[in-house]
Parts: C-alpha cells; structure tokens; sequence
C-alpha cells in the first residue's frame, strides 16, 4: 500500500524542483520554501522521509510560530511521520507531546501518532490496543487498519492481516495498493486463483500500467495448465503492447519489457512441454522473444551474463528440440 506507487511524471519534476532549490539555498534556511516543500508533499501524498525529517524538524521547532496554526499542526505530523521512518525515535516524543497538549489525549488524530511511536519502539501490543480502540469507534478509520495490516505482517501473522486487509477492502474497494498488497499474501500461501481475483481488481483500477499485466500474468504462470500458460503468453503480449519503446537504438538503460519477454519464452515453452500444439503465431513469438532477449542482452550486459542469458535460450529452446 505504498503511497509512492502511482507518483505521476509532473509530481516528480516538481518535487526535484524542490529539492534543487532548498539545496541551493546554501546554509541560509529558508523556511518558506521548506513549508511550501512540505506542503506540495502533503498535498501529493508523496513521502520523502529523509527529505522532511532532515528540513521539516527545524521548521516545526525553530519556525513553528511563523507557521498558521492548523498547517503547523499538519507538518508536526508529517514530521513525526518522517521521523520514525528514519528511525529517530526521540523527536517524535517531544512532538507528540506538543500535539497532546494542544488537542488532548483522546484525539484520535494524537492516538494515531501515540501508536506510531509504539510501533516504532517495537511496542506492538500496545500499539495494536490503541488501533483497535480507535476502530471500535470509528470503524472504517482507514490509517488504523492500514498499520494493524502492517503490524501483522511484520510479525508473520498473514492470516490476521488478510482478514484485516478484507475487511478493509469492504470499504475502500478502489484502494489500489490494498488489492496488490492481499494478492501478495495469498501467493506466499500459493493460492494463486484468490490472487488472481485480487490482481483483476488492480488491473480494472489501472488499465494502462503494463507492471499490473505482468504481475498478473506471472500468477497464470504460477497457477500452470494449458489455459494459464495460453492466458500469460497473452498477458505478457499485452504488456509488451503498453510498453513498448518507439526507439530502442536510443535507450541508454535496458528496456523496462524484459520480464515480459521472459515469461513469454517461458510460458511457451511450458506449452511445448506439456505436449500443446503450438499455434504458428506463436512459433513466430517465440523466436522474436528469443532474438530480442539475445540482442538487448549483447547491447546492456557483460559476457558473463550474455553466457547465461544464451544458456538460457539453449535450455528453452523448442525449435531445435531433440
């Protein structure tokens, strides 16, 4: 459930664009451009923790006072937030302080911080008492189901986070990220056709991210049988179609479609094996997906890895067959 999955090309220019002026600024701090910083974060629910803990930290208690009063609040947050995903664990404190003083303890907006620092102290029984309160009275507080998630499968509870993670997709049923997270589950329990189910809704949420196809394919692979292996050729197929560069000779990095023409090689040479009469076009796939993979490999990679890659044909080979 990262939130920096779906970073959009324009968010990233512009927070680059941040992060280049608030380097030039040389030793002078300019708070403005660090709370307008912190503020386009927020607003793009991006997360750059070094970034914010290593700025936001001396906004929040040097310029506190410059900031308005609910926008200084959200950045202590954002600041704690950060803090703890760099592993400060004496900051938070002190902040989180200044929240309960200002809102109280049975906020739940403080609760939730109370329990991140928990959480970060590896105070996970407390930490999930303070979730749980939170979600008797609000039941659909989408933060405190997202960590009891977390929590779970950090400690290797996957059966816990799956039911969490369930019913939290009851709610929110286009969170993305919530549907990519349980089809991950249900494979590391080899229950490839309850991911699948999972891996068709991210798909129906982004129908142009050649990733999701991929991903969905490898799972049609995993499950095996002739109509898998037929359905990921065609899936690999696909995403090759959305992620196709218009001018490979001017790449200067490897292409990003390179599993997708791995799993194709795969997919049908697993036909072969299980005696499938192979379609002509796919005969013709096969062979592209072997030239291509042995060209880009020559193009990008040593020696040493184009041995492996030519070992690696040599052993899917169906044309030359004995």
């Amino acid at each position: 459930m990262s939130e920096m999955l779906m970073l959009t090309s324009s968010d990233s220019i512009e927070i680059n664009r941040y992060e280049e002026s608030i380097r030039n600024s040389g030793r002078s701090f300019n708070w403005v451009l660090v709370r307008d910083t912190l503020r386009f974060l927020r607003k793009s629910k991006i997360r750059k923790s070094n970034l914010v803990s290593k700025y936001g930290l001396k906004l929040v208690t040097q310029y506190f006072n410059k900031l308005e009063d609910q926008e200084g609040y959200d950045t202590i947050e954002q600041v704690i937030v950060a803090c703890l995903d760099c592993g400060d664990n004496a900051n938070p404190k002190k902040l989180y302080e200044q929240l309960k003083s200002k809102f109280g303890k049975d906020s739940v907006r403080v609760q939730r911080i109370h329990a991140l620092c928990l959480e970060s102290n590896n105070q996970l029984t407390e930490a999930l008492q303070i979730f749980e309160s939170i979600l008797k009275k609000y039941p659909s507080d989408a933060l405190s189901m997202k960590r009891q998630v977390a929590i779970f499968k950090g400690q290797g509870n996957l059966t816990k986070a799956i039911q969490v993670l369930n019913a939290y997709l009851q709610i929110y049923m286009c969170d993305l990220e919530a549907w990519l997270e349980l089809s991950s589950f249900h494979i590391s329990f080899l229950s490839y056709s309850t991911a699948l189910y999972c891996l068709e809704e991210v798909l129906l949420n982004a129908p142009i991210n050649f990733v999701f196809y991929i991903k969905y394919a490898e799972t049609l692979y995993c499950l095996g049988g002739n109509e898998n292996y037929n359905s990921a050729v065609q899936y690999y197929t696909h995403a090759l179609e959305l992620n196709s560069p218009t001018e490979m000779d001017k790449l200067d990095h490897p292409p990003t479609f390179l599993p997708a023409i791995y799993g194709i090689i795969m997919s049908i040479y697993s036909l072969c094996e299980e005696g499938y009469q192979l379609k002509e076009s796919q005969l013709k796939l096969m062979e592209w997906a072997q030239n291509n993979l042995l060209t880009i490999t020559k193009k990008y990679s040593s020696n040493d890895k184009i041995n492996l890659v030519k070992h690696f044909i040599d052993s899917t080979d169906i044309f030359n067959k004995e």
